[in-house]
């Protein structure tokens, strides 16, 4: 897939990953009797390989975006997740190259990001008064088991994403203008 299909596709892909993590969360969810609420995070496994090839304007855009679908959606108050996946996105960015040097980063790289988007929107919701949580059901029942799937889920994902994100590093406008004009 060339750089423009990216560009293109990007955005509804993890549209998409956004309603399927949906539709797995309450699947595990009933599952389990709704006594542990695995949440899925797709999503945030593209997002974290798209930081390889998008420039970090567009990726926030399109989180903001993504995260205001997701606060519509998910949660029904506007600003959470439109502030936090963008979050999640420069944090990524910042760290890309550590990321992906190895098999390893990526799966410690999976449960930091999950990590960070749980305890950050948990800790959101209870703060405005949307949820009444106790912290220590919030780590048993919702942050161990989407720490788990999402293990998981991103151990399976590594070889297919790895060969649909191969050799397309992301161009940077800088170097390249600054290399030409010497």
């Amino acid at each position: 897939m060339n750089r423009w299909a990216f560009q293109f596709f990007s955005p509804i892909i993890l549209f998409c990953l956004m309603l399927i993590d949906g539709q797995l969360s309450s699947f595990f969810a009933s599952l389990f009797g709704y006594s542990i609420f695995p949440v899925s995070h797709i999503m945030l496994i593209f997002l974290m390989y798209s930081v390889k090839q998008h420039q970090l304007p567009y990726l926030l855009t399109m989180t903001i975006v993504l995260g205001i679908i997701y606060d519509s959606y998910f949660i029904g108050v506007l600003g959470i997740a439109a502030a936090l996946l963008p979050l999640i996105a420069m944090f990524v960015n910042e760290i890309h190259e550590t990321v992906f040097q190895n098999n390893w980063t990526k799966v410690f790289t999976v449960i930091i990001i999950t990590s960070i988007f749980e305890t950050l929107l948990s800790t959101i919701q209870i703060g405005f008064h949307l949820v009444e949580l106790n912290f220590n059901t919030f780590v048993v029942c919702q942050l161990a088991p989407s720490l788990i799937l999402n293990v998981i889920l991103g151990i399976l994902l590594i070889v297919p994403l790895d060969i649909l994100y191969q050799d397309r590093p992301r161009k940077n406008l800088i170097s390249k203008a600054t290399s030409t004009e010497l």
